[in-house]
């Protein structure tokens, strides 16, 4: 199988889960066990909440382990809903994000976004208010087009705003400096960890989301996952390392298509996104056929968020900037360390070849 669904989940690092395996006592005992076993347990997991720490730039103490992104946005906006703050986002936002706040009766506006799905600055400006939480999905999981951080960040700067970051499909890809962020939410799953595991920075006293124990310094109850953060922190060091090859992987499969003479656009703004993220409008195909023929010549790929629960459903982000019937045509390609130039050829071979098919039966 060709694997371009990094974006919804990153093929696991087998080298990884095998150190695991042969260091089992590390991860057997309950980390806030004060026996020998414990100890260990606990320094495993105290070492990746450093090194995840260092790798975002912020003050280790502020790290919340959890289930991952969704959890952490939930959190921030459970808590400022309680608090009777307003919520700026952006139609393209994850669901974790979009849904959470309807479910929640928050009071929240939609930010006016580019031609690309990059937020208007003039809009964001306009719309600031005291009591006001501004979330911001750095990079987004269907385009992959990059939010200018530095420049909301300086608009930010002296204000008595909280700025919210989902930086799931971010992280370990591209270089940001947090340090106008408040709080941050990440997926460990996303980037070759264990799914289930994820964090959240904040840097304000929050309500918890969930209460038990009193893990995680009493912000968020429940066992810790040891395993979860050691997979993630020992993630984040390859995936920084794959950036080259990731980078050529996309730009081979945009170039392949281009010499096979395929009609294809890309949805978003390739100056400014991710490289492991690839969006494609494919005018003489609608994706559900296209994601159905690549699928039993062992291509993964995807139209929508993996959210969706298994329902193939268009993108709601190439929706909100594109329209409904650019959606119904869109393909995203997500790439990883698995992938290679081969498999890009090959991809763009079949996609030539049921071009010509539609074209025949025309």
């Amino acid at each position: 199988m060709i694997y371009f669904d990094y974006a919804a989940t990153s093929i696991k690092r087998r080298e990884i889960f095998e150190d695991v395996l042969n260091n089992f006592e590390k991860f057997d005992a309950n980390p806030h066990s004060l026996h020998g076993m414990g100890r260990k347990s606990h320094k495993v997991l105290e070492d990746s909440r450093e090194k995840i720490a260092n790798s975002l730039g912020v003050n280790k103490d502020n790290i919340i382990f959890n289930s991952g992104a969704s959890e952490g946005n939930n959190t921030i906006i459970r808590h400022f809903t309680d608090i009777g703050y307003k919520f700026l986002c952006s139609e393209t936002d994850h669901p974790s994000v979009i849904n959470s706040l309807k479910n929640l009766n928050s009071d929240f506006s939609y930010l006016k976004l580019d031609k690309h799905g990059r937020i208007i600055i003039d809009d964001l400006e306009k719309k600031l208010d005291d009591k006001t939480v501004v979330i911001l999905t750095l990079v987004n999981n269907e385009t992959g087009v990059c939010q200018d951080l530095n420049k909301i960040s300086s608009i930010l700067k002296d204000r008595d705003v909280h700025l919210h970051i989902d930086n799931v499909q971010g992280y370990g890809h591209m270089d940001f400096n947090f340090e106008r962020a408040d709080s941050i939410s990440l997926s460990g799953h996303k980037i070759g960890g264990i799914n289930g595991f994820g964090i959240l920075y904040c840097n304000k006293n929050i309500h918890n989301l969930i209460y038990a124990g009193e893990q995680e310094k009493k912000r968020r109850g429940g066992t810790s996952f040891v395993m979860g953060a050691y997979s993630m922190a020992k993630s984040y060091d390859k995936i920084v390392l794959e950036r080259d090859l990731i980078k050529e992987i996309k730009l081979s499969f945009i170039n392949e298509l281009k010499s096979l003479e395929i009609p294809f656009e890309i949805n978003g703004d390739l100056e400014n996104s991710s490289d492991h993220i690839l969006n494609l409008y494919f005018p003489f195909i609608k994706s559900d056929l296209l994601l159905t023929y690549l699928d039993m010549n062992g291509i993964c790929a995807s139209a929508g968020s993996a959210c969706s629960a298994g329902s193939l459903e268009e993108s709601h982000v190439i929706k909100a900037i594109y329209g409904e019937e650019r959606a119904k045509r869109s393909i995203r390609f997500s790439f990883g360390f698995t992938n290679n130039t081969e498999d890009v050829k090959y991809t763009a071979e079949k996609i030539k070849e049921i071009y010509i098919r539609k074209g025949d039966s025309n």
